[in-house]
């Protein structure tokens, strides 16, 4: 099965069947074999991670989207993709741009249905989830998809901005 189509199928059936997915275990917590700290591994929610630690909500409140930005991409809903997310709570950079993008997600009113996200361990495995296709090396990593298709991918940090780059991929403007 090549990359682009594993791909295809595992955010269809992840987004498509979400409410079944939730049903299952999600925010399980497992103990960092580095820092000896919890971490989440596996599926998880919005609601898992504001309750792991402050820093979600910390970090989302302080952020503020450049609202132009935000505008075109209200302008664009019609174009927004599914959006896959794999991120680590143990990782600085997911703990900054994880909860920015959620503010985004939330000023734009992008259904958070559409949005599926497994978080990893330092060997950047996602509990029962095999990401080995998805050529996941650094973390946070958003894969954007439309009609089964990835049309872009913010890796750890995004170029300019988080808004920005969406907007970019949204509109196929980095294409």
């Amino acid at each position: 099965m090549t990359k682009a189509l594993s791909l295809v199928l595992f955010i269809s059936l992840t987004v498509m069947s979400f409410k079944s997915i939730q049903a299952q275990e999600t925010d399980i917590v497992k103990i960092d074999s580095v820092s000896g700290k919890e971490i989440l591994v596996g599926a998880v929610t919005r609601e898992g991670l504001q309750n792991f630690g402050e820093w979600f909500d910390a970090n989302y409140e302080t952020y503020s989207p450049d609202s132009d930005v935000i505008k075109k991409l209200m302008d664009n809903t019609n174009k927004l993709p599914e959006i896959f997310v794999v991120l680590a709570t143990w990782c600085g950079d997911s703990r900054e741009h994880v909860p920015h993008f959620f503010k985004i997600i939330d000023q734009i009113g992008y259904p958070e249905q559409k949005i599926f996200m497994v978080s990893v361990d330092r060997s950047k495995k996602g509990g029962d989830f095999c990401l080995a296709d998805f050529n996941i090396n650094l973390v946070p990593t958003f894969i954007f998809t439309r009609g089964g298709e990835e049309i872009g991918r913010i890796i750890e940090a995004p170029e300019t901005t988080l808004e920005n780059d969406l907007l970019k991929i949204v509109t196929g403007a980095n294409n």
